[in-house]
């Protein structure tokens, strides 16, 4: 790790100590040498006679903050952990927009309560329909049963976020009708909350074929492969890839009967990983 020159000043010395933790491990030793030096320049080149009012602090935290947000973006971007929680403060957040519009915990316990009790008898109905009518068309080849199991754990988890979203969102819209119109009010929810929960869904499974089947990245690097003069004469379309090199997705430009279906292909286990 760089040492700090003594001539910095205390302060500066201190804070540079103390944020070089908050940068990522990768990238401390050049954010803390640049920063060194960044700092001896402000205090002994730009005025030899007077020592500068001017510090670098706020540039300094910020730079810091920004360097660990970014990494955190990095390795968290197309996550299926991301994805949860995401849904998860949305459904949150309409929980406190709800409880904001009722006034009071017990009033918006007894309100959405009759509310949900009715919704979850009409999400049986829903999964049912959108499951029977949603073509799944990706096929792959067998995987083990980890990757498996973590896929439908989080596809589980994904449209279970999803229908509780779409109840909240629901009845925070017709929450203000309840009270002048009760019967227009329960109507116009359940019919929003349908069409919110078969919209849910539907993007449920297309996420979830878009995804790797290992490790449940989102897929990136779309590249087109082939003309779409010879649609009938040669494989034509798109190929997405996992980042991690598990494998390819690749989706045909147009359905035809030796190629109708996009397919999931797995990186060979000797080929070398992508860098």
């Amino acid at each position: 790790m760089s040492q700090l020159h003594a001539d910095v000043p205390f302060f500066d010395r201190t804070l540079l100590r103390a944020l070089r933790y908050a940068v990522p491990p990768a990238d401390r030793d050049d954010w803390l040498r640049a920063w060194h030096s960044e700092i001896w320049h402000l205090n002994h080149h730009r005025a030899r006679r007077t020592r500068p009012a001017t510090t670098l602090a706020a540039g300094l935290i910020r730079d810091a903050v920004w360097l660990r947000t970014e990494s955190w973006k990095r390795a968290l971007d197309g996550t299926a952990t991301l994805c949860v929680a995401v849904l998860a403060s949305l459904c949150v957040a309409f929980a406190i927009v709800g409880l904001l519009l009722t006034g009071s915990y017990q009033e918006f316990v007894f309100q959405f309560g009759a509310q949900y009790r009715r919704f979850l008898i009409e999400s049986v109905l829903v999964v049912f329909v959108t499951s029977a009518t949603t073509f799944r068309r990706h096929v792959h080849p067998a995987s083990p049963n980890l990757p498996r199991l973590r896929r439908t754990v989080f596809f589980a988890l994904k449209s279970g976020l999803i229908l509780q979203l779409a109840f909240l969102a629901s009845a925070d819209l017709c929450q203000p009708l309840h009270a002048a119109f009760p019967l227009l009010g329960d109507i116009l929810q359940t019919f929003v909350a349908v069409v919110l929960s078969i919209t849910g869904l539907r993007w449920a499974f297309h996420d979830q074929e878009a995804r790797c089947k290992h490790c449940l990245l989102a897929l990136q690097s779309p590249a087109r492969i082939g003309r779409p003069s010879h649609n009938l004469l040669e494989w034509n379309g798109t190929v997405q890839v996992c980042r991690d090199g598990h494998g390819r997705l690749s989706l045909p430009e147009m359905e035809t009967s030796w190629c109708s279906y996009p397919q999931w292909v797995d990186r060979p286990a000797d080929s070398p990983q992508p860098a």
